[in-house]
């Protein structure tokens, strides 16, 4: 009669940490809490987040790349609705900046709000002068994450 005999706790912490980079990338806070949800130690689980970065697996700087770019211009989210997101993934505020301004590149955000505000209401947002509309515009792009500001200017134009 063979016995069964389980696999090494950090061959299993490893594996389960390559399963979640399968799906999509993610940070390293981020592996490191699904880690911990499953309950590996939490020695264990640093150790497998520093061997996934050493090796090139894990990078949170790829991952806020990959992510800003993905929301800001799938979603049409702002800088400030990116920066919320991002730092739910305990990125650092630098790495967060960083992808922002390579999210946009050389796109403004004034000229996505246009488009989104185009695409959502027609061009008469942005030259009517139907109030309601425009309030609900406004609404609209605060709800994205652009800056008060900004999209003060866009809607006077």
């Amino acid at each position: 009669m063979t016995s069964h005999v389980d696999p090494d706790p950090s061959a299993k912490a490893y594996n389960k940490a390559l399963r979640l980079l399968g799906v999509r990338n993610r940070s390293c806070k981020e592996i490191k809490d699904r880690l911990l949800a499953a309950s590996f130690a939490d020695d264990l689980a640093d150790q497998v987040v520093e061997r996934l970065c050493q090796s090139g697996l894990l990078d949170d700087h790829r991952f806020a790349r990959e992510r800003a770019r993905a929301m800001g211009k799938s979603k049409g989210w702002g800088p400030r609705k990116l920066r919320w997101d991002l730092s739910r993934y305990g990125l650092a505020s630098d790495q967060i900046d960083q992808a922002i301004e390579q999210a946009y590149g050389s796109q403004s955000c004034v000229s996505i709000m246009r488009k989104l505000v185009k695409k959502r209401f027609g061009e008469r947002a942005l030259t009517g002068d139907d109030l309601k509309l425009r309030s609900k515009a406004y609404r609209y792009l605060l709800g994205r994450g652009f800056e008060p500001d900004q999209v003060h200017e866009v809607l006077q134009t």
